[in-house]
């Protein structure tokens, strides 16, 4: 969907249809809003109209008058209310938009506009999302113009920002769901230049020759069992004060998990081209920081490798040397994103950052702890925790902290090395944040875990299913917060 934002009076502007966005139990607002508009006196109670949430009812008048063709969207009761509400609207009416074919409708009324106006544009551009790129009959791309009105232009800014916000998502959905065979990490790393020189954002790639004479052996050990060859993408924006030091964000880029030696079933593997889902929030903040400027240093880092089964491929059993000269026992070839986080982080170091985040599809044990409803939260900076914890819960992004006591680390303890790559089944996801501490030192520091969180199989107002770019609004709403 292609939307364009404008404001006007509803009457004067042309469009097809109006919208109404409503709480719900307040039955007099309702009946003098559409008798404003030229409604029939009672309409929404004939057709049993309440504004409970998630409600939708479409009038069109017989002769199809505009003024008297409205879309009704409801928000629930008001002592419940949250901004999603107002989002997943938004998304309910993408659905229609895109069913009804409209090409232009106005915003006539919303409450709470200060918070509900952005998050519904957020709604309409994440609900209207598709992906069909690989399809030979395509769908035709709806250009909506969506007119605010004229009363709630005072609120353009964050109207502008959530348009950014939710077009970064749907930029990375389309990375994830990309398949495998069109992105490797040479073309991954093609596509984040090719996005850094439009924003003018500064970047280098490292290749596989420069990956090895870094000495990043956790990186090359999943690497070197692909014919694919690794990169190391990096992007610096400089948006803040000079010298200031910069919050860096490392994200996941297994461009395709097969497991490597410790091979996956085909249950399992079929979807593990979106094991690159953490990356790709990462790479989707250049169009944030490029579009909206924030003042504040931001450096991405993202490892892209493939995790391959070969002659050449590490083995469980093999001992490794990440960059940093700490030793990894590996017993399991299938836990290798937390090896190529491990060189990231140390990586990382160099940029002296004020804080690290990193966001990965990291564990499936995440799911077991928290479904579907939230990505599981660790690190060592309580302050920085909690920023994000209340960023997601704005974004609806939700995080869930686990915690990282000292008997985690006994799990990851190695008779042969500095430690072992997995922990075993129990606290998966622990054990795995509790390994990439070790890479961390006393940097401030916070692992999001989306392997739960980064493919939609349901139904969802604004989350059509495949990849759902979560996590690229809660980091921009982070970094925006600096």
């Amino acid at each position: 969907m292609n939307l364009k934002t404008t404001y006007g009076i509803p009457k004067r502007t042309g469009a097809n249809i109006n919208i109404f966005v409503f709480f719900q139990d307040d039955p007099s607002t309702i009946r003098r809003t559409l008798k404003k508009y030229g409604f029939a006196p009672g309409v929404a109670d004939n057709y049993g109209f309440a504004g409970m949430k998630d409600e939708v009812l479409e009038l069109i008048s017989p002769d199809k008058k505009k003024d008297q063709c409205g879309i009704l969207l409801g928000l629930g009761r008001k002592e419940k209310y949250t901004p999603d509400n107002a989002r997943r609207a938004g998304g309910y009416f993408a659905g229609l938009a895109a069913k009804r074919l409209i090409k232009a409708a106005a915003v006539a009324a919303i409450p709470k506009p200060e918070s509900s106006l952005g998050a519904f544009v957020e709604g309409v551009i994440l609900g209207g999302y598709s992906f069909d790129k690989y399809k030979s009959k395509k769908r035709n791309i709806l250009s909506l113009r969506l007119i605010i009105e004229e009363k709630y232009r005072k609120f353009r800014k964050e109207i502008n920002k959530s348009v950014v916000l939710a077009e970064s998502a749907c930029f990375a959905r389309d990375l994830v769901n990309t398949p495998a065979n069109f992105l490797t990490p040479s073309s991954y790393a093609a596509q984040a230049r090719t996005l850094a020189r439009k924003y003018g954002i500064r970047t280098r790639i490292y290749s596989a020759r420069e990956i090895q004479a870094m000495k990043m052996g956790a990186l090359w050990g999943v690497a070197k069992g692909s014919e694919q060859p690794p990169r190391l993408i990096t992007y610096s924006y400089n948006g803040g004060k000079r010298g200031e030091a910069p919050i860096v964000l490392v994200g996941k880029g297994v461009t395709f998990d097969t497991g490597g030696i410790s091979l996956k079933p085909n249950a399992s593997m079929v979807d593990m081209k979106n094991d690159m889902a953490g990356s790709a929030t990462v790479i989707s903040q250049m169009i944030v920081l490029g579009r909206l400027k924030p003042k504040i240093n931001v450096v991405g880092i993202v490892p892209a490798v493939e995790n391959m089964p070969s002659g050449r491929a590490l083995k469980p059993s093999d001992i490794i040397t990440a960059s940093d000269g700490q030793t990894i026992e590996v017993l399991n070839t299938d836990a290798e994103g937390r090896l190529i986080l491990a060189d990231a982080l140390c990586f990382a170091h160099k940029f002296k950052p004020k804080a690290i985040v990193d966001i990965a599809t990291l564990t499936g044990a995440v799911m077991y702890a928290l479904g579907h409803a939230a990505a599981g939260i660790i690190g060592t900076d309580d302050k920085l925790l909690k920023k994000l914890y209340e960023v997601g819960q704005k974004t609806a992004e939700k995080t869930w902290q686990l915690p990282l006591w000292d008997e985690y680390y006994e799990q990851i303890k190695s008779n042969m090395a500095d430690m072992k790559n997995t922990g075993g089944r129990p606290a998966g996801t622990i054990t795995a944040s509790a390994f990439l501490s070790k890479f961390v030192g006393d940097i401030p520091w916070a692992h999001i875990d989306i392997a739960a969180m980064d493919n939609q199989e349901g139904s969802h107002p604004y989350q059509p299913k495949g990849a759902t770019g979560f996590g690229t609004r809660l980091l921009a709403e982070f970094l925006l917060s600096q």
